[in-house]
């Protein structure tokens, strides 16, 4: 378990847990999806791919979304499409470009991922009432916001809310 050290400076020691706790989220959830066989690098991409409504799903997109470096995600959906977890299908518009369609064996895996994916937040987040989760919320769009201006990018589609049909 890592050591949390209180710092001096409130900015520098409450970086240091948002860090720490984020490091920490994304470890419960590789194992738990680990247990349910998808990495969750491809659960978020089936995720992306599912929500996903008013604009092809390419990989541009996809990592736009995802807010990733294109080439990494290409190297995720070649490892899903080897899985058949989803496939290419050529743009017909544009014969250089390709969406992605996810498979039935991409939903099936999605919709075991899906549950775990809906039981994390409940236990890790089921203490807070709803007026803390809603100050908690608001707190994290602001630095999100933060991080958006420091790098200089839009939030064009990342706020998008993910279809509620599982």
């Amino acid at each position: 378990m890592p050591i949390r050290m209180l710092l001096k400076n409130p900015i520098e020691d409450t970086w240091l847990i948002l860090h720490q706790t984020s490091d920490s989220i994304v470890k419960c959830e590789e194992d738990a999806f680990a247990k349910v066989g998808i990495p969750l690098q491809q659960y978020f991409v089936l995720n992306i791919i599912r929500t996903i409504k008013d604009q092809p799903a390419t990989p541009t997109v996809i990592a736009k979304w995802a807010d990733r470096n294109p080439n990494s995600i290409t190297m995720i959906l070649n490892r899903m499409e080897k899985d058949g977890l989803v496939e290419r299908i050529r743009d017909l518009k544009d014969r250089r470009t390709y969406r992605l369609a996810i498979t039935k064996k991409g939903e099936e895996k999605y919709k075991r991922a899906n549950k775990t994916a809906r039981v994390l937040p409940q236990k890790m987040l089921s203490s807070f009432s709803s007026t803390e989760l809603a100050l908690f919320a608001r707190l994290l769009r602001d630095i999100r916001e933060h991080t958006f201006e420091f790098r200089k990018i839009q939030d064009e589609i990342i706020n998008a809310t993910p279809p509620d049909d599982e």
